[in-house]
């Protein structure tokens, strides 16, 4: 096994960040896909407020509460956020939406404006991708300047309502030029319909844990980098969160970089190199390598079932002459269970004790929303897991200890997150039959 994670994880300095503002993503309860729901109470003062009913029924499905005889509510999340390129042509009105709700009412529809922000957070970032995969797979789209200028206006746009969805100060408009929405309008490939993770209470939480146990005291560290697609709501949230809660600037950077879901695209070249080529367009290319000559750069993958991806980018920045420490946000530690050679220690130094949420399950309740059956997506059995997501991090720890394949820092480093874990309030992650009968 490598030994990366001995020189790469040296026993942690005192935490001398100054103190910062918290990460609020979580401030309202969000479930296991990231939704919220905006009780009746709100929906009645966005009537007052003169939100257009129209915006509403576009982003934000209504059903009926749980309870007996309970009074319509909405999900922050149905139909048109897993179909973004559909919903181009309401995004002005989206952010006028919010606008009015923050004239009329502030402070007072904290669900809804959540729920509004999140989807002019999801059709930036789901933009600016498919502008990146375009950039990247076709150069020649450069001699046209308008795509890249495009593209750098989506990620200000993206950071700026990621940072307001995390409780921060964002100047930026939250909709995009209409020229750039044109321009989407043309574009057919590279949209994609769901993040592995865009859930703003598990971002929040993550970006809390890194910045106080990781970069903290490895000011070392000062870039990082996401592969996409499933990492970047984090990538564009941590640009704004984590300056703030480490008192100093940290560069992140992306790449897209997959072996999943991504299995058409030719990454790897001779000798195990990794094409940077296939990653990104040229100028974030540029800019990730004078990032990381001579610099440890921190590696965030969403999740991490065999390892493919953060070996991928391990050997990149290496490539670039920098270090890297890997983490993965959720780990598929039920591959374990499966496979007693399964072993992902080499790849993720600092693995997250969270269990993924399986493709199967996401597959599944996304299905209800996309079908726009909010009653479905609520009763589905995948919200009703039993215990806490701290005992199933629990759980994954004892399993980790047991294989007796993970170093002393590791190790340490799992015990801080799971001792982090203990104020989280995520909900508990569901294992499909097949894999809890195996």
């Amino acid at each position: 096994m490598t030994t990366t994670a001995t020189t790469l994880l040296p026993p942690p300095r005192a935490n001398t960040a100054r103190p910062a503002p918290p990460v609020s993503g979580n401030a309202v309860a969000c479930d296991l896909l990231g939704l919220v729901r905006i009780p009746a109470a709100e929906l009645d003062l966005a009537a007052r407020a003169g939100l257009d009913p129209a915006v509403l029924d576009t982003f934000l499905p209504a059903t009926r509460g749980p309870a007996a005889g309970a009074r319509t509510i909405r999900l922050s999340r149905g139909t048109a956020y897993y179909q973004p390129r559909t919903a181009l042509p309401s995004w002005a009105a989206l952010g006028e939406a919010l606008g009015r709700l923050d004239h009329r009412a502030p402070g007072q529809a904290p669900a809804l404006r959540h729920a509004l922000l999140d989807n002019l957070h999801n059709l930036a970032a789901a933009g600016a991708y498919t502008l990146w995969h375009g950039l990247t797979d076709r150069p020649s789209l450069t001699d046209d300047p308008r795509p890249a200028a495009a593209l750098e206006r989506l990620l200000e746009t993206a950071t700026s309502t990621a940072a307001a969805l995390h409780g921060h100060r964002a100047a930026s408009p939250f909709t995009p030029h209409p020229d750039d929405v044109a321009l989407l309008h043309a574009h057919e490939a590279g949209w994609r319909t769901f993040r592995e993770l865009d859930n703003p209470a598990k971002i929040g939480n993550e970006l809390r844990f890194l910045a106080e146990h990781v970069l903290a005291p490895r000011p070392d560290i000062t870039a990082v980098l996401a592969p996409l697609y499933g990492s970047l709501s984090l990538a564009l949230a941590a640009r704004t969160v984590l300056p703030a809660l480490l008192g100093r600037p940290i560069d992140v950077h992306l790449v897209r970089l997959g072996f999943h879901d991504q299995g058409n695209v030719a990454y790897l070249g001779a000798g195990g190199t990794v094409r940077h080529r296939a990653t990104a367009p040229r100028d974030y290319r540029d800019r990730l390598t004078a990032a990381a000559r001579d610099a440890t750069v921190l590696v965030i993958d969403d999740n991490v079932g065999y390892g493919s991806t953060l070996r991928a980018a391990r050997a990149l920045v290496e490539q670039l002459g920098g270090r890297a420490v890997t983490r993965s946000v959720e780990s598929a530690w039920t591959l374990y269970h499966r496979s007693g050679r399964h072993d992902i220690a080499d790849a993720a130094d600092l693995p997250s004790l969270r269990p993924n949420l399986h493709h199967s399950i996401q597959t599944r309740l996304t299905g209800h929303l996309l079908r726009g059956d909010a009653g479905a997506y609520l009763s589905d059995g995948a919200h009703r897991t039993a215990g806490t997501l701290h005992r199933q991090m629990a759980a994954s720890f004892d399993l980790a200890v047991s294989t007796g394949t993970w170093m002393t820092a590791q190790l340490a480093a799992m015990r801080a997150e799971l001792a982090d874990a203990a104020s989280w309030s995520e909900p508990p992650v569901p294992r499909p039959a097949a894999l809890a009968a195996a």
